[in-house]
């Protein structure tokens, strides 16, 4: 039985440590600041809006090992993503009843290799289609002004769950959500499983995503201007069958707290965000026999984040971020803190470009992970961001999983080499330099809409440390996003 004190010792060591800015480009009704919103008439008048239609065109290429798995052999990868969405409002959207949401991919990917515009990345077991594909990412009805209060709303259907580290949701599933929005404050929560992919070439969900039911909840209040703190909750139960296929299933809670604020006048901090988060419940064990071992205890904790200062008076308004994470050290392979099928490394922030916790190329799972690391962002002109990043990542058991996304081959040569007790090359997994240039048109009004169009240039380096046989790797993509 594992206490969960260290927790609150890993709050002291990193509180202070917000985000990395970074963000998902969304379309749509709920969208942020990059939603193709209507310009208003030219006389002042609003028109009477009851329905619209959004587009969203992504074109990214790049070069880097096949399905951006550190060691395998590197290759060019490119995709193609036409977005579209609508949104229908009963009787109007000003005072909405009623709305009906649907949003479609429309694909082509060349391989699986790093695609930031896809949703909840931390899945490996998760088949990704290629070719030309089609998918529908969400399509649900919502119902607002519950008991004509503007504060209630209830929405049913495949929806999107997400919020700024992909730790606790970053992707779509069948749900039934109840949301609260007040001034200081905002809830929700919800009941869902996944029952397909809705994919064209890749229907069937993977063994480990089948038959798993998640209920979650979060409540968040704004303390000052520009401090908010929150609760979040999760109960996951995995009732799939046992199969080698599906090695672990999980039952139980994941539990924690968020604290952010941002544009603080303090001397030396102008930014924050820290997550906690721990979980505890059983799991069951299924060999590659197909042998089950049930009712293994499981517990663990992660806590990460960062402490931004922006320098507002100096060229480029530097900002000088420190950066970190650690999980608790797994007594077993049952045990520890880890991602779930839904949830991600992904960090995503209104306004600008969507990366991982660590870099835009290696996916991390936050498990047997401890890092630290520096960044510094720029902006050369207002509408445009040079960003650099660099992170030494570690082990906290020599001997435990790598928390990193590898080459299957080479993952199991090193767990056949702990097997036999001849693996013992430390905790170094490396050191990730990670280099970005986002730049986004001044939006134009075209048909009483807004055109967007954003453009990013990335590149990400891993210097292997000992811990890691698989040698240097690199990634180098560009990616463009046209919004209206």
């Amino acid at each position: 039985m594992k206490a969960h004190s260290p927790l609150f010792g890993a709050l002291l060591a990193l509180a202070p440590l917000p985000a990395a800015w970074a963000a998902e480009e969304i379309t749509g009704p709920e969208a942020d600041s990059n939603e193709p919103v209507r310009v208003a008439a030219a006389d002042g008048s609003e028109p009477v809006i009851t329905s619209e239609f959004f587009n969203k065109l992504t074109v990214q290429t790049g070069y880097g090992p096949e399905d951006s798995q550190v060691g395998s052999d590197r290759e060019m990868f490119y995709s193609l993503r036409y977005e579209p969405s609508f949104a229908w409002y009963s009787p109007e959207k000003r005072w909405a009843k009623w709305m009906v949401y649907g949003r479609l991919w429309l694909n082509y990917d060349s391989s699986q290799s790093s695609n930031l515009t896809n949703e909840s990345t931390n899945n490996t077991a998760r088949e990704q289609a290629e070719g030309w594909y089609a998918e529908l990412r969400e399509l649900y009805v919502k119902r607002n002004l519950i008991g004509d209060d503007p504060r209630f709303s209830l929405s049913l259907g495949r929806q999107r769950f997400y919020d700024t580290y992909g730790i606790w949701w970053d992707d779509s599933l069948e749900s039934l959500r109840f949301n609260y929005q007040d001034t200081f404050s905002d809830a929700f929560i919800a009941v869902g499983q996944k029952f397909h992919n809705y994919n064209t070439d890749v229907n069937s969900l993977a063994d480990s995503e089948e038959r798993t039911t998640y209920v979650m909840g979060e409540y968040a209040y704004r303390w000052s201007q520009n401090n908010r703190v929150g609760v979040r909750l999760m109960h996951e139960n995995d009732h799939s069958g046992h199969d080698a296929d599906d090695r672990y299933d999980f039952k139980g809670v994941r539990y924690g707290l968020f604290f952010n604020g941002d544009n603080l006048a303090y001397p030396v901090l102008s930014d924050y965000h820290l997550e906690l988060a721990a979980l505890d419940g059983k799991m069951d064990n299924t060999d590659g026999r197909g042998q089950t071992t049930n009712g293994h205890n499981s517990k663990g904790w992660a806590a990460l984040g960062e402490l931004g200062k922006r320098f507002d008076d100096l060229p480029w308004t530097p900002r000088l971020a420190l950066r970190g994470g650690l999980t608790d050290k797994p007594s077993d392979e049952n045990d520890g803190f880890r991602l779930n099928a839904i949830q991600s490394d992904r960090i995503t922030r209104s306004g600008s470009y969507s990366t991982r916790l660590t870099s835009s190329f290696v996916a991390l799972d936050l498990r047997n992970l401890s890092y630290y690391g520096v960044s510094l962002e720029t902006r050369p002109t207002p509408r445009s961001a040079l960003d650099l990043r660099v992170t030494q990542l570690n082990l906290r058991d020599e001997d435990g999983t790598l928390p990193i996304r590898m080459n299957g081959d080479q993952r199991a040569e090193r767990n056949r080499a702990i097997d036999r007790g001849t693996q013992g090359n430390g905790r170094n997994v490396g050191q990730m330099l990670d280099v970005n240039y986002y730049w986004k048109m001044f939006p134009v009004a075209l048909d009483g809409k807004h055109l967007d169009i954003n453009a990013l240039v990335s590149a990400s380096y891993l210097n292997a440390g000992s811990a890691l046989e698989t040698g240097d790797d690199y990634q180098l993509s560009v990616g463009v996003v046209i919004s209206y």
